[in-house]
């Protein structure tokens, strides 16, 4: 074995230093500037907006009021016209189930009437679960929870 062995050493004059010292970032702006910067980008941003964007967004809010307010009328009549539909729906099956029991007269409890004070033809609205009688338990549950939402 005359071959030497060559050992791994480090390079003639040693290896390069190690870089441990902090090196922070420039800075470009310092507090006062900045602040100042964004003071004066919030005010044109601001100005932009109440000058240019927000006359047309009021626009868009009176147009769709003012389609609202001519809707109204007939969105409730439509309602007041399904209610009453449902109430009509109500007494009909009430006289279909009630058809065999001898002496039943619709919207009377054993003969008598219900409401003594009210006229023969004044309307009486239901109660909520006499409205949801014959509506799956769920559709009786949702409205008897949901929020009370002003038109």
């Amino acid at each position: 074995m005359d071959a030497a062995i060559k050992q791994d050493l480090p390079p003639e004059g040693g290896y390069q230093k190690i870089q441990y010292a902090r090196n922070p970032a420039k800075t470009y702006f310092k507090g006062g500037r900045l602040l100042a910067g964004a003071l004066l980008f919030n005010g044109f941003t601001t100005y932009y907006y109440f000058n240019h964007c927000y006359p047309q967004i009021l626009h868009q809010r009176v147009e769709k009021n003012g389609a609202h307010l001519a809707t109204l009328p007939l969105l409730l009549a439509e309602r007041d016209r399904a209610y009453l539909k449902h109430c009509r729906a109500l007494r009909d099956e009430e006289e279909k189930i009630m058809a065999k029991v001898p002496n039943w007269e619709v919207g009377k409890w054993n003969g008598e009437q219900i409401y003594k004070t009210l006229d023969k033809n004044d309307f009486n609205d239901p109660i909520l679960c006499e409205y949801y009688i014959h509506a799956p338990f769920f559709d009786f549950w949702k409205k008897a929870h949901e929020a009370q939402i002003q038109v």
